[in-house]
C-alpha cells in the first residue's frame, strides 16, 4: 500500500481577484500485481469548510501536456474501469483530512501494458450563515481542482531517448536547452533530465540545469521540456544531457547524450 498527500490551500488576497493554490505529493501513483492499493490524503488548511468530490479523467498525453481522451483514446488508455474508488465526496472542517482510496477491483486480472486514467479531486468553499464578506465589500468562493496520473501495469517494459536537442536562447539571451523525451516502450517512464558540462581546460565538471518530473508517455511519440542553463556562453567542452529513473526507475539512467560545444566565436 502507498500513500500520497494532497493538501488545498485557498488564500483570499487584499484585492482581487483571489487566488488558490493546490499542492500534490507525489505527482503520480502505479498499480501493479505487487501494488494493489493507494490511498491519497486530503487535507484542508483552509479556515473554510470545503465540500470535496472524487472522479475519473481521461487524458491523452500531448508534446506539452495533456487534452482530453476521444472516445476511441479512453478504449485504449482508461484504467478506471479497473479500480473502485472511495469515498466519492467529502467535507473537511478546517484542518481536518480524508483518505482517498484506489484499489483494483477483487478478482480483476491486469492488462497487458499500462493504462492510465488521472484522479480529479474537485473542491469548493462551503457558504454559512457565519460567513463574512471582506474589507473591500467582496465575498469570493474559490473552487479547486486537481488531478493526478494513476498508472495500472501488467506485463511490459519501460524505455525512452533522449532526441531533437538543440541549445537555444531564451528572450534574454541566455542559453536554453530544448530537448524530449521518446518513449521506447510500452510504459511510461518518469525521471528528471540533468544537464552538465566539463570544460576543455580541465575544469571540474558542472551541473548546469535539473528539471524534475520528466515524463515519457506511450500514447505520444514525444515529450517536449526545456532546460534553462542561465549562461551566456559555455566556453570550450563536452555537454552531458542524462534522462535519470526516479520512484520506481531510481538507479536507472533511460539515455545519456553527449554534445561538443566549440569554444565562442
Amino acid at each position: 500500500m502507498r500513500t500520497a498527500f494532497i493538501s488545498f490551500f485557498a488564500a483570499l488576497a487584499a484585492a482581487f481577484p483571489a487566488a488558490a493554490d493546490i499542492a500534490v505529493s507525489p505527482l503520480r501513483q502505479v498499480l501493479d500485481s505487487d501494488h494493489r492499493e493507494v490511498r491519497f490524503v486530503v487535507s484542508n488548511p483552509t479556515p473554510r469548510i470545503l465540500e470535496g468530490r472524487a472522479s475519473w479523467l481521461d487524458l491523452s498525453a500531448t508534446p506539452l501536456g495533456y487534452e482530453s481522451a476521444d472516445i476511441s483514446a479512453r478504449k485504449e488508455l482508461s484504467a478506471a474501469p479497473w479500480f473502485t474508488l472511495r469515498p466519492s465526496h467529502f467535507r473537511l472542517e478546517p484542518g481536518a483530512r480524508v483518505e482517498i482510496i484506489i484499489a483494483l477491483r477483487d478478482g480483476a486480472a491486469l492488462p497487458s501494458g499500462e493504462r492510465r486514467s488521472h484522479l480529479l479531486i474537485e473542491t469548493a468553499a462551503t457558504r454559512t450563515l457565519m460567513r463574512k464578506a471582506s474589507d473591500t465589500g467582496l465575498q469570493v468562493d474559490i473552487d479547486a481542482g486537481v488531478s493526478v496520473p494513476v498508472m495500472l501495469r501488467g506485463y511490459g517494459n519501460a524505455a525512452a531517448s533522449i532526441t531533437g536537442t538543440k541549445l537555444l536562447r531564451d528572450s534574454e539571451g541566455l542559453l536554453l536547452l530544448s530537448t524530449a523525451i521518446a518513449p521506447d516502450a510500452v510504459y511510461s517512464t518518469y525521471g528528471r533530465l540533468v544537464a552538465a558540462f566539463v570544460p576543455n581546460n580541465g575544469g571540474a565538471r558542472q551541473t548546469l540545469a535539473v528539471r524534475e518530473n520528466v515524463v515519457g508517455y506511450p500514447d505520444t511519440e514525444l515529450r517536449l521540456f526545456e532546460l534553462p542553463l542561465g549562461f551566456f556562453t559555455l566556453g570550450a567542452g563536452q555537454l552531458t544531457l542524462r534522462y535519470e529513473g526516479a520512484a520506481e526507475f531510481k538507479g536507472r539512467v533511460f539515455d545519456e547524450r553527449r554534445f561538443e560545444i566549440a569554444p565562442p566565436q
